[in-house]
């Protein structure tokens, strides 16, 4: 290794011979049958055997499919988006639309499904992880703003299951196209052990009802027009998705109080530094409230910022309830911060030294969490005053796993233009 990063490149090496596979990416696919039904089979056969499909059935992405595809946006096909993880692969909107057709889904869905890819091709978001983890970690996707409703995603009931197009397709769109434009793969660099959502990631939108006090999810942490439409984006764990059900909206966020200050052994006494140790990686925590739990939490007062705010608050632990060794663990993990040793997952935010540094000292507060936007509400389900959380951790490779992108670009509906 130390040779093939240090010494010059052979000749061999500068002029490497053509492999074919540039011809395979480029060179349109042929099939055919007696019949129409023969052709289709084999179709599924070769995209299925090259790694091109989920293993469920696809629509054939022929060149007029795609252009009807592309009617959906007004962005140009040849526009590169970035490279997307785990293997690079370069993406492009027509890229996204071939996929999109294979998906089932309509031109009217294209705008969200590049917008979502968008937020995952941000340098911040660490889309390694999920992609290539043993961990079985999924992608949390919904839209906020109006183009939700028009596309008819379903944002209340029964969020992910069969019979609603927008949801499903949008959602199979996505993950094929991490497929295929990130080139990912069971048991190759995926190496996750079960998945719950494979197909479709946990897609829905976010939910307006009238009993919804609360602004739009991006505009309430992005501080973004609420008129426009934005899709978020955020790594998941389904192993650690839980459901409260309170009477009242002070004993849920009592509930979400408590369960950060159970971090506390892990992520004080427990820190090791510069070992890969799970528990002591900064949690993030996305939690789906409902219309009727969000009307709750308003009527005494909270908005979603400052819900998060008083959370992060209330959850830190103050300076004279730490232990000597705690106390030691805490400088240690600032030191090992400020000086950009270890993983990054276990590094606090540098804009966050000073809070950690004045917890550190009498008459202060040392916080369980990285920053109070590791925790957010996103209004969605119905019925009663609940709701249900998913966990991860801040990031592993790079500062973020969670992220938005304006849709914009749309030609088909009223919204994301």
């Amino acid at each position: 290794m130390i040779t093939a990063l240090t010494e010059p490149l052979t000749e061999e090496e500068k002029s490497p011979k053509p492999t074919g596979m540039q011809d395979l990416f480029h060179r349109p696919v042929t099939v055919s049958g007696v019949t129409e039904a023969e052709a289709l089979e084999q179709l599924q056969t070769v995209f299925n055997d090259n790694h091109w499909s989920d293993g469920l059935a696809i629509l054939p992405p022929t060149r007029e499919a795609v252009d009807l595809m592309l009617t959906g946006t007004s962005r140009d096909p040849d526009e590169v988006l970035g490279k997307l993880k785990p293997k690079s692969g370069i993406v492009t909107i027509e890229k996204i639309a071939i996929n999109a057709v294979m998906a089932g889904a309509s031109p009217r869905h294209l705008p969200v499904i590049i917008a979502a890819l968008e937020a995952l091709l941000d340098p911040e978001y660490d889309a390694l992880h999920p992609a290539a983890s043993m961990g079985g970690f999924e992608l949390a996707i919904w839209v906020s703003g109006p183009l939700g409703a028009e596309l008819g995603l379903n944002a209340a009931d029964r969020l992910w299951t069969y019979g609603n197009r927008a949801n499903n397709a949008i959602g199979r769109a996505i993950m094929l196209s991490r497929i295929n434009l990130g080139h990912t793969w069971p048991g190759v660099n995926d190496m996750a052990m079960t998945r719950a959502v494979p197909f479709t990631n946990y897609t829905f939108a976010e939910n307006y009802e009238s009993t919804n006090p609360w602004q739009p999810y991006h505009a309430a942490y992005g501080g973004h027009d609420p008129n426009d439409s934005y899709v978020t984006v955020s790594t998941v764990s389904p192993q650690g998705m839980t459901t409260i059900r309170p009477n009242r909206g002070e004993d849920l966020v009592d509930s979400i109080i408590e369960r950060v200050k159970g971090l506390r052994p892990a992520m004080f006494s427990g820190y090791r530094p510069g070992v890969a140790n799970v528990p002591q990686i900064f949690s993030k925590f996305v939690y789906m409230i409902t219309p009727e739990a969000a009307a709750d939490l308003a009527a005494q007062g909270y908005t979603q910022e400052s819900l998060r705010k008083h959370i992060f608050d209330a959850s830190s632990v103050p300076f004279e309830d730490l232990s000597p060794e705690e106390i030691e663990k805490i400088k240690t993990r600032l030191q090992m911060s400020r000086d950009n040793l270890g993983l990054i997952c276990d590094h606090i935010r540098p804009e966050y030294y000073p809070v950690w540094e004045a917890g550190l000292k009498p008459g202060g507060k040392v916080p369980l969490l990285s920053a109070p936007e590791d925790i957010h509400f996103v209004v969605a389900g119905t019925g009663n005053k609940s709701a249900t959380s998913w966990y991860y951790w801040r990031s592993i490779y790079t500062w973020a796993s969670h992220g938005s992108a304006k849709i914009r670009g749309a030609t088909l509906t009223h919204a994301g233009r």
